[in-house]
């Protein structure tokens, strides 16, 4: 007698309880019955009526032949069958199509070698909703080794399986632009980087950077900035082949993996596609904003790894933001030299003033028709016993991104001020005023102008012999240029000047709107005076127009008694450069422009 005649000549309770008592511990423990003699002793009818309140697992017992010869209400409720007697119904029907052939060939595996089998698989019932069940399989057989019949469970796992799925994808994903996140992007690059681990070249990566995407996410608000974002990665993705990855590294960072099968040209196209689409203006809210894109390449070599390829491409794209905006940069074995160099320097900067490695050195300001000493201006300058001296072009954007600037630049402030006061009580006949630089983030340090007030009042400095130094970008911050932070300084008695103008935004509409009391012509400018005529005409109007508002002109970087000469006779007030002298220390300062005998000429200097 086969299995199905030996289902259809036995009565359900029969069957159920001959699987029952072949069952041994297999389905206990799927049942989670404890195994003691009362317990194992359970009637048929009992154990049919556990099977079928088990509405989170359904239970299937099937022949050799797959066909079913019983079912409980778990699996029926499962696999969306009305008939309460499904035996004759066709089970395999609510497996999805393309899970058939694995379960039915794992059934099959689990008879013949009497194992358990274990998988995962769909259910698709006709008409119902698809479902996630994990399915376990053991084949009962008699006390001579004889198959009665196959025991099949179903446990729907839907949710977990979900919950898997959203936690891959917060693990893989940007929540935001659905791209592939700097994890899955480390994965995707190490496999492709494994299968040609000896070629050069057959893979650039290309990091991507917007320039102005933090002014713009601070002034309108990080929904219009999200919008931003996921606009620029839609016209990142159309600037890709089709097998070319996308990621987003997070904030306003992307990394395009290009295939370029050693024709590094294949990336100078896709970055100058990048560049070309996301500098095309955006309109959000009927807010049309504009970002440029910084871009670093690097190509793989043999052995680099898949953190040391994004290390180099990021280190390309750092170098060409320091170039200009909108530009691309190729990675080189100089910029790793100078990233480390930056490194090295950024390290040592967190003990540079405790260290008392900083100072302040005064470059002398001086009254062009008299050529007499009328102030100076404050320059820190650092020198560290391992290194050396450190340009303040390299040390000083160091302290912004470190967040050192409000306490060096409160300090640089602070001796400034002092030596000031201390000239002044011993070299009574100069009254001479001192400048210090003043960075953007300073000044939104809302203790900013109480802390001017302490460094006035501790030091003793009258308030109109100090001069805040400005650059044209910081009025156009919103924070400075909205708010009355200059004139709560201005009404203080502190001068401001205006460097470097002429060479950002300058516009004599700011000298109308803020108390600027001092323009500060651009070295640019002096420095090419006889380059071209436009450059005198543009220094003589500043000159002339600054005086028409009321305005002190000071000219920097004059070096040459040609220079001088042109700005005396266009009637400029002040200059100071290499002519008269460099930054020095305090002391060489007062020994050389401040005692008694200091009447000279400048090219004495």
């Amino acid at each position: 007698m086969n299995s199905l005649e030996f289902a259809r000549t036995k009565t359900r309770p029969n069957l159920i309880r001959s699987i029952w008592s072949k069952s041994g511990t297999a389905l206990r423990s799927l049942l989670n019955i404890a195994n003691n003699r009362q317990q194992r002793e359970i009637s048929a009818a009992t154990f049919e009526r556990i099977l079928d309140n088990l509405d989170c697992t359904g239970v299937v017992v099937i022949d050799q032949n797959h066909n079913c010869i019983y079912t409980s209400r778990g699996w029926r409720k499962l696999a969306a069958v009305d008939c309460a007697d499904a035996c004759d119904s066709d089970w395999l029907e609510a497996i999805h199509v393309n899970d058939r052939s694995r379960v039915t060939t794992g059934f099959d595996n689990a008879i013949q070698q009497h194992t358990v089998f274990h998988a995962e698989c769909r259910l698709q019932p006709a008409g119902g909703q698809q479902r996630w069940v994990s399915c376990r399989t053991q084949p009962i057989f008699n006390d001579n080794n004889k198959f009665i019949a196959c025991l099949g469970s179903f446990t729907d796992i839907t949710e977990s399986r979900q919950a898997s799925a959203s936690l891959l994808r917060l693990s893989f994903y940007d929540t935001l632009t659905r791209l592939p996140n700097r994890s899955l992007l480390m994965h995707r690059l190490h496999e492709l980087l494994n299968e040609s681990p000896k070629q050069d070249n057959h893979l650039a990566l290309i990091f991507i950077d917007l320039d102005g995407f933090k002014l713009i996410n601070d002034t309108l608000g990080h929904e219009l900035g999200d919008r931003l974002i996921l606009e620029i990665s839609y016209r990142l993705a159309d600037c890709l082949a089709p097998g070319d990855t996308l990621a987003r590294l997070g904030s306003d960072e992307f990394t395009a993996v290009i295939h370029c099968a050693d024709n590094p040209a294949l990336a100078e196209k896709a970055a100058r596609r990048i560049m070309a689409a996301v500098k095309e203006p955006v309109t959000i809210n009927d807010e049309t904003v504009y970002v440029t894109a910084s871009i670093g390449i690097a190509f793989s070599k043999k052995g680099i790894s898949a953190d040391g390829l994004i290390r180099q491409a990021d280190i390309a794209m750092y170098d060409a933001k320091k170039t200009t905006s909108n530009t691309a940069q190729y990675y080189n074995r100089r910029l790793t030299a100078d990233n480390r160099a930056r490194l090295t320097v950024s390290s040592l900067l967190h003990s540079a003033l405790s260290q008392n490695e900083f100072k302040v050195h005064y470059q002398p300001q001086l009254d062009i028709q008299s050529n007499t000493i009328v102030g100076s201006e404050a320059l820190l300058r650092w020198h560290n016993p391992e290194v050396g001296t450190i340009s303040p072009s390299v040390f000083i954007p160091l302290l912004e991104e470190r967040g050192l600037i409000n306490q060096v630049g409160e300090w640089v402030l602070s001796q400034s001020c002092q030596m000031q006061s201390k000239w002044h009580c011993e070299y009574p006949q100069h009254l001479t005023t001192i400048s210090v630089n003043v960075s953007s983030i300073q000044l939104h340090d809302r203790t900013f102008l109480r802390k001017l007030k302490d460094i006035l009042e501790s030091s003793g400095l009258q308030p109109e012999c100090l001069v805040l130094e400005l650059t044209e970008s910081i009025l156009l911050d919103d924070y400075v240029g909205d708010s009355r932070l200059l004139h709560e300084i201005s009404a203080l008695g502190v001068k401001l000047a205006l460097d470097d103008f002429g060479t950002g935004y300058g516009s004599f509409s700011y000298l109308k709107k803020h108390p600027i009391d001092h323009i500060k012509i651009d070295r640019s400018f002096i420095d090419n005076l006889f380059a071209c005529d436009k450059n005198k005409a543009i220094t003589t109007s500043i000159i002339d127009l600054s005086h028409k508002l009321g305005k002190t002109v000071v000219a920097e970087g004059v070096d040459s008694h040609e220079e001088l000469n042109f700005l005396t006779m266009h009637k400029c007030d002040i200059y100071q450069g290499f002519l008269s002298s460099r930054a020095i220390p305090a002391a060489d300062f007062a020994r050389k422009y401040l005692t008694s005998q200091h009447v000279r000429e400048y090219t004495a200097a």
